[in-house]
């Protein structure tokens, strides 16, 4: 194993790292960085989470060909980026359990990254989703460095999305009628003064408040 990629898994292992991170350890090495670089993305020893952002396998992940965990490498890599940002809409279903349904799409909301379509992070299918930054610092759930919204905010985002893209109203209180029971009308009410009235129309035509 190169002297560089030894250095790099040892000072970077089973976290997440920026290209000017890796570019200033090949200076010191006098590495090619672009090289270096898709040698460890060849080898196995990076995972791209986002161009210019990867996460470095541990050396036990690396020998012991452990499967890297999408959510955790994400949860660095937007750690690293210093993001406003948690997993939403059908994942946040998935991790607040309100939701048996497989959804093969990991969905990462967050106030600054959006990518028209779907991106590959470890095997899983990624799609970036942007909001407004008025949207974030509530409503959030952080279970071992793994950040989802709560049911509440969950419902209000994908009120929002659905207003966004054109939903007619009537398919999105069909779909967010069977979480009623799961919602806090206090929280509801609490959150809403972040969204615009639109979001506020649908929820008191669903009778969620």
């Amino acid at each position: 194993m190169k002297l560089v990629t030894k250095y790099i898994l040892s000072n970077f292992g089973g976290r997440a790292a920026t290209r000017e991170e890796i570019d200033e350890v090949c200076r010191r090495f006098r590495a090619d960085s672009t090289r270096t670089v898709n040698y460890m993305i060849h080898y196995g020893f990076f995972i791209r989470i986002l161009r210019g952002l990867y996460y470095v396998k541990s050396l036990e992940e690396f020998k012991l060909k452990k499967a890297v965990d999408a959510y955790r490498a994400i949860s660095l890599g937007m750690e690293k980026l210093k993001l406003n940002w948690y997993f939403g809409l059908y994942t946040s279903l998935k991790l607040n359990g309100l939701t048996h349904e497989f959804f093969d799409t990991i969905f990462v909301l967050n106030d600054e990254i959006f990518r028209p379509r779907e991106i590959r992070i470890a095997g899983e299918r990624v799609k970036f989703i942007k909001l407004k930054s008025k949207l974030f610092g509530f409503g959030i759930v952080n279970k071992e460095g793994i950040k989802f919204s709560d049911p509440e905010k969950t419902i209000l985002d994908f009120i929002y999305v659905f207003r966004y893209r054109n939903v007619a109203e009537e398919r999105i209180i069909s779909m967010i009628e069977d979480y009623a029971k799961s919602l806090e009308k206090r929280k509801l009410e609490e959150y809403l003064k972040f969204y615009p009235k639109t979001v506020s129309r649908v929820v008191e035509n669903a009778k969620l408040i």
